[in-house]
């Protein structure tokens, strides 16, 4: 038996419904998954009553690039979850599909006026082309192709 251990993204955001549209529509998301607040949970958690629960997110789970990513409505209304989030997607550019399909979403986010292109998608020093943007809920991106076969700067 082999095990397995990950890291993966849990973003928090105050309507992750609207997100989830949002990420679907501007990144290409996809394997969307979402699981709206039960009675129980909503109980649980002190959800006010006569808000519809099944509009809240209690879990969702998403794909951007080929990578997992997960969310939910941030129920502790603590602003501050996601304003230091930085996301590194870390694509194989000797994978001619994925980069073209990484290379594809940069160039279409440069033209989406919800996102601020950071810094340009560009060669650097390692070895690598690195571009960094935020999204509209001020999540910091980068986006790295790199050869995987070459060893990563970062391990």
């Amino acid at each position: 038996m082999t095990a397995h251990s990950a890291i993966y993204p849990y973003l928090t955001f105050a309507n992750t419904k609207e997100a989830l549209a949002y990420y679907q529509t501007v990144f290409d998301a996809q394997n969307i998954v979402r699981l709206p607040v039960t009675a129980a949970a909503a109980q649980a958690m002190q959800v006010p009553s006569g808000v519809d629960f099944s509009q809240l997110t209690m879990h969702a789970a998403f794909t951007i690039l080929g990578e997992w990513l997960y969310a939910a409505d941030n129920f502790e209304q603590n602003q501050h979850l996601t304003n230091s989030t930085r996301l590194l997607l870390d694509i194989d550019s000797d994978d001619a599909q994925k980069s073209a399909t990484a290379q594809a979403l940069y160039d279409r986010l440069m033209r989406e006026p919800t996102i601020k292109i950071d810094m340009p998608l560009a060669d650097q020093g390692w070895g690598a082309k690195l571009g960094m943007f935020t999204d509209k809920y001020q999540i910091q991106w980068m986006l790295q192709l790199r050869s995987w076969s070459q060893p990563n700067p970062g391990a």
